[in-house]
Order: C-alpha cells, then structure tokens, then sequence
C-alpha cells in the first residue's frame, strides 16, 4: 500500500513534501485561491472579457462589492464564528464534520446572492450565481460519506466560465489556458499538503466544472 494513500493524522493532513519552500508555496497559493474568493473573481473575469456583459463602471463595482460581501465576508465570519463557538475544531477545517456548518452556511449566502444581486445582471452572472449554489449544494451532500476538494470545486468555476465564454462570446483561448493552469495548480498544493488525494481533487475539477456548464444551459433554456 502506497504510503501517501490516507496522510491524515490526528493533528490534520501531513505534508507529501519535505521541501519548506513548496509547503509555504502550497499554503499561499491555499490562501489565495481560496474557495470564498472563486465566484467573485469568476464575475470580474465575465465583466472583463464578455461583451454582452458591458454595464455601467459605477454598477459593476457596486455588484462586485455586493457580491464580495455575500460570497466572501459573510461566509468568513461564519466560520470565525462556528469556531470560537466550537461547532467545528478547526477553520481549516480537515475533518469532514467540520465542513457541515460552513457548507451550509455558504449555502444560504449563495442563494440569498443569487436571488437578490442577479436581477438586471447578464445571463452569465445568473449562471454563475447558479452554478456556485449547486457545487455548494453538491458539496454539502457528498462531504457526509467523501472529502471532495472544495479548493479545487472553486477553482474549476474559471475554467467553466471560460469554456462557456470561448463557446458563447467567441473569446480567446488565452484566458481559458491561465484559468485551467490556476485550477491545476490548486490541485498540485493541495495534494502536496496531503489535504486530498488525487480522486478527490479530480472529483472537485468535474463538479465545478460541470455545475458551471450546467447551470448555464439550464437557464439558457
């Protein structure tokens, strides 16, 4: 039996590497694609390079900062909170009964989100906003009996926007390549700190991926 197949100890995963250079790398690059910031850099991505998305500069900054706080600050607190109230044991949250709460709550901002920002808003959003609520949904269910990646869920929301992008608005396969290397190297720091093994990884790029595709269509229906 490999001796990577299960590097979790009682103290949280252990590191696949011994390189300190990689584990700093890989605890960065953590922290910076983290899955709360995903869905509103996936919107500033859509304002950017979808033509069909052009607002007014002043009403795309209030979305994103509305977005920003539904997606990332509140969901943040929440889970500052779950902690210091000791509903879970860790804000990194290793342990599949620590994901519970904050999944949940995740949930309930996306949604609220989606029914409140996308009104006036390009189909792109309200396809964005849908499809972050379904990997959060999916997700929620799963991490009951499986500990799919939710770093690598979020990261997959890039590329799926931009395959969506490259069909629909004819853009360039350029942002579509630095989308996929970023979700690759999502990935790579997360099995490198022992977080997930590479089917749970893999398990993550198809649900973010697929939410995203999907949930695209659905409304376009």
């Amino acid at each position: 039996m490999s001796k990577n197949t299960n590097p979790h100890t009682n103290k949280g995963p252990r590191a696949r590497t011994k390189s300190k250079g990689l584990i700093i790398f890989s605890r960065i690059a953590s922290f910076v694609f983290h899955p709360f910031f995903m869905t509103t850099l996936a919107a500033l991505t859509i304002y950017k390079l979808a033509p069909s998305s052009s607002h007014e500069h002043s009403s795309i900054g209030i979305f994103i900062a509305e977005l920003a706080l539904f997606t990332i600050v509140f969901p943040f607190i929440s889970v500052l909170l779950f902690r210091k109230l000791g509903l879970i044991s860790n804000t990194r949250m290793h342990e599949p009964k620590d994901r519970i709460y904050p999944l949940l709550t995740a949930l309930v901002f996306y949604t609220l989100a989606y029914w409140f920002l996308v009104k006036g808003q390009p189909l792109f959003i309200h396809s964005l906003l849908l499809g972050s609520c379904l990997s959060i949904f999916i997700l929620f269910t799963v991490t009951n009996f499986y500990k799919m990646s939710v770093h690598t869920t979020a990261a997959s929301i890039l590329p799926g926007i931009c395959i969506l992008l490259v069909v629909n608005e004819k853009m360039t396969i350029a942002p579509l390549i630095f989308a996929s290397l970023v979700a690759i190297i999502v990935g790579m720091v997360r099995w490198l700190l022992g977080a997930h093994t590479v089917g749970q990884i893999l398990l993550g790029y198809l649900t973010g991926i697929f939410t995203q595709i999907g949930a695209y269509y659905y409304l376009h229906l």
